[in-house]
């Protein structure tokens, strides 16, 4: 009976010891993941704190007028050589494409590196299919070139670089002539708002600066990632991408 009884004790003082090794380690793992998330929390907010410190910059060095020749701030263009070629997430090279604001951003990692007047077609209820601007996530491809021009659409431009179809669909400057003359009309919706009544006819392709499409060109090579925003998207999408 006795030592029916140790045995007793003996099980209940190791099950008391397991509930509580067990306790201490699950604590343990609880605090780790608060001190965890507390150290993503000051990361995030000081990236957001940098990012928007870099946008209030560049806002204040656009240029003004808008210049369809001219880079599109009075900024140097960023050196991306290295990062290009980076495979981390928070430093590689990546593109932003806003319809609502006209605008392409050059970002790396969580930061807006540079900002870009552009010009391209809102995707409105009753766009024609070949008008629309694709809208998601694509990679510049290996197509590229100083100049073309298409005898069918009657409008030509320089420095284009394909992220879709092969030439298809490009970053590009404004539209120019056979002759080679800029097509003010269309070279003056550059960065502009723009309006179902008023929309871009660029064949789905995105339009810059002369100077801001041949920095693309020659600055980001093929695999760049690019992620092109329709109509009411307004959300960052690192906060999806850095997961």
């Amino acid at each position: 009976m006795k030592k029916s009884k140790w045995i007793h004790w003996l099980v209940a003082l190791c099950l008391v010891g397991l509930v509580g090794y067990s306790a201490f380690h699950v604590h343990r793992a609880e605090v780790k993941n608060e001190q965890k998330m507390a150290k993503q929390a000051k990361l995030d907010k000081a990236q957001k704190a940098k990012q928007k410190a870099l946008l209030a910059e560049q806002k204040k060095n656009m240029q003004v007028p808008i210049s369809w020749e001219k880079p599109s701030e009075l900024l140097a263009y960023p050196d991306v050589s290295k990062a290009v070629k980076s495979k981390n997430k928070a430093t590689k090279i990546w593109l932003l494409v806003s319809q609502d604001k006209q605008r392409v951003y050059v970002r790396q990692g969580p930061y807006t590196l540079y900002t870009m007047y552009a010009s391209m077609a809102k995707n409105y209820e009753g766009t024609k299919n070949y008008q629309e601007t694709p809208v998601g996530t694509f990679k510049l491809q290996a197509k590229r070139g100083d100049s073309y021009y298409d005898a069918t659409k009657g409008y030509g431009a320089k420095y284009w670089t394909s992220f879709l179809g092969n030439g298809a669909y490009r970053f590009e400057s404004v539209p120019f002539s056979e002759d080679g003359n800029v097509i003010l009309s269309q070279a003056k919706l550059l960065g502009q708002k723009v309006t179902k009544k008023k929309n871009v006819n660029a064949y789905g392709s995105i339009r810059l600066s002369v100077s801001d499409a041949k920095w693309i060109m020659e600055n980001l090579p093929k695999g760049t990632q690019v992620i092109i925003q329709g109509s009411g998207q307004k959300d960052d999408p690192w906060e999806t991408m850095k997961d």
